[in-house]
């Protein structure tokens, strides 16, 4: 009997010291796994997103703010990325259609991204706002600037400022310094957030100092206008210049009918337009047109001149304003996720407490609404170029 309980003790023991070898084997097979598991978690990409209009005669401003932003995601990554870890943008088409842009923040939310870059226009970011903000996703607008969305306590920052200022500006400029105090109008109704409240804008300080807005028509850029029509009522009212609140193609489409048409005034045009597109499809008909813009091509700051020369070489032609916006549309979310360590947690808050953020062309810091302040300039097309003609300042002082 003792034997027997001898052996009974020596099996318990074994069992027992077994049973600890077979834990002990088990937290170290877990811990190698956690720490590949770790690792490899290291070295996944972060995901972020982009969304604009990539097809359709409109898609230049969005392809331009597609190579700016795919520029700085591989600036980014040549230095080593976020905290090791590659940035991996995901892109998207918008179609210019309020209902696509949606569609594709949907989907890049679905697929894993912490933020996402975008849109070219007004009408699809309000749009895309109606997913992005719901689901507490950041969104940083490249060259958005209507003022509808200033003052808004949610996940959307833009890189543009409110055109609320310019378009005064602009306006003031007209009336004063070119004399100008009869004036029609033209806008592109498929994005209307934009044109529509730009018109609206520019015509109540324009009326404020005396001036007469003697037209305005609406068109949809989607079924083809035929604009001889349009522009021959406003043509009837004797205004002494137009205005033009239109995407690239179609202001230069409507440059060229007002000179078919034999009505030679002065042209002016807002921020939308000023892409290569405008000079090249335009030619001669845009010589002159005058517009407002966040944006100097004149630059000599040296992080100017050095995006330039990268621009080209990696793309093969100059970049416009929206591929310079996007640029930094990108670049200061990089700055935003450095922060953070890459995860979507804080990022709102990161951004906000970036301050006097290099740019392109200046500095910029955001506001508590994830707004900005950047100076605008006059410019115009001299010899199938953009030039930059003066600085752009509104006079509150009130009064002529």
């Amino acid at each position: 009997m003792k034997l027997k309980g001898e052996k009974m003790n020596t099996n318990r023991h074994f069992l027992i010291k077994n049973s600890w070898s077979r834990l002990i084997l088990l937290m170290i097979f877990i811990g190698v796994i956690g720490f590949f598991l770790m690792d490899r978690m290291k070295k996944e990409p972060i995901l972020i997103g982009f969304a604009a209009q990539l097809t359709g005669k409109q898609a230049e401003l969005g392809v331009q703010e597609r190579n700016g932003a795919l520029l700085a995601v591989e600036t980014m990554n040549a230095s080593g990325g976020i905290d090791g870890r590659k940035i991996e943008m995901i892109i998207r088409d918008d179609f210019g259609i309020p209902e696509k842009a949606k569609d594709a923040n949907r989907k890049l939310i679905e697929s894993g991204v912490i933020a996402i870059i975008g849109h070219a226009t007004s009408e699809q970011t309000m749009a895309g706002l109606g997913v992005t903000n719901p689901a507490k996703v950041v969104m940083i607008g490249p060259s958005v600037s209507t003022p509808e969305l200033s003052g808004l306590d949610d996940y959307f920052f833009r890189v543009y400022p409110s055109f609320k200022e310019s378009a005064q500006a602009f306006a003031q400029y007209i009336y004063r310094r070119r004399g100008i105090t009869r004036l029609a109008v033209i806008y592109d109704s498929d994005n209307t957030t934009y044109a529509k409240t730009y018109s609206t804008t520019f015509a109540e300080k324009f009326r404020d100092m005396g001036g007469n807005i003697t037209g305005e028509v609406s068109f949809s850029s989607k079924v083809q206008p035929n604009f001889t029509p349009l522009l021959s009522r406003l043509c009837e009212d004797n205004g002494e210049g137009l205005l033009i609140i239109a995407s690239d193609i179609d202001t230069a489409l409507i440059a060229q009918r007002t000179r078919i048409m034999d009505w030679e005034i002065p042209l002016f045009t807002s921020s939308w337009s000023p892409t290569e597109n405008l000079i090249n499809i335009g030619g001669q008909a845009v010589e002159g047109i005058e517009f407002e813009q966040a944006y100097s091509r004149a630059s000599q700051s040296p992080t100017f001149l050095d995006f330039q020369f990268r621009y080209q070489k990696r793309f093969g032609h100059d970049p416009s304003f929206g591929a310079g916006l996007a640029y930094d549309a990108a670049m200061v979310l990089a700055a935003a996720m450095e922060k953070t360590g890459g995860k979507p947690e804080g990022l709102r808050q990161a951004l906000m407490e970036i301050r006097d953020f290099q740019g392109v062309i200046d500095t910029f810091s955001f506001d508590q609404y994830g707004d900005v302040q950047r100076p605008f300039y006059l410019c115009t097309v001299r010899n199938g170029k953009f030039v930059i003609l003066d600085k752009l300042t509104l006079d509150k002082s009130g009064g002529e």
